[in-house]
Parts: C-alpha cells; sequence; structure tokens
C-alpha cells in the first residue's frame, strides 16, 4: 500500500528496501510542508537504532511516498 508522509500517523508501518517494517511510534513536530517522527524496528538495518535503543527520528517532506501498512 502507498501511505503519503503527511497522512502518516502512529501505528503506520514503512517498509525498507529488503521488506522489513518500520512501526511509526511517534509524530514528534509536524509543519506545513514536513514531518517528524519516531521510527521503531526490532529487525532495522539502521545502526543508530541499535545503539541508541530509542528508535531513529527522521523528517520527510509531506509529499513524499512509501511502501507500507496503515493503522
Amino acid at each position: 500500500m502507498l501511505i503519503l508522509a503527511r497522512n502518516l500517523k502512529v501505528g503506520d508501518q514503512l517498509s525498507e528496501e529488503d521488506g522489513f517494517l518500520w512501526d511509526v511510534t511517534e509524530i514528534i513536530k509536524e509543519t506545513e510542508n514536513t514531518i517528524t517522527v519516531r521510527l521503531n524496528s526490532d529487525f532495522s538495518s539502521f545502526k543508530e537504532h541499535w545503539k541508541s535503543g530509542s528508535g531513529v527520528i527522521k523528517t520527510f517532506n509531506k509529499l513524499s511516498s512509501f511502501q507500507g501498512v496503515q493503522a
């Protein structure tokens, strides 16, 4: 399913290229053009996630789209 960044909400899951899913666990900040979220995944390939234990914070342009699963 295609998910637009402007429609992201807690509980949505975003797919990595390898198929593993990131859980949107927090909406941190929204502006007119961007959305900043916290992503967590037990199977993440991003080292920052494993080192911090608190997920990865990413900011996306609201016009971006992702493959994933809506909550």
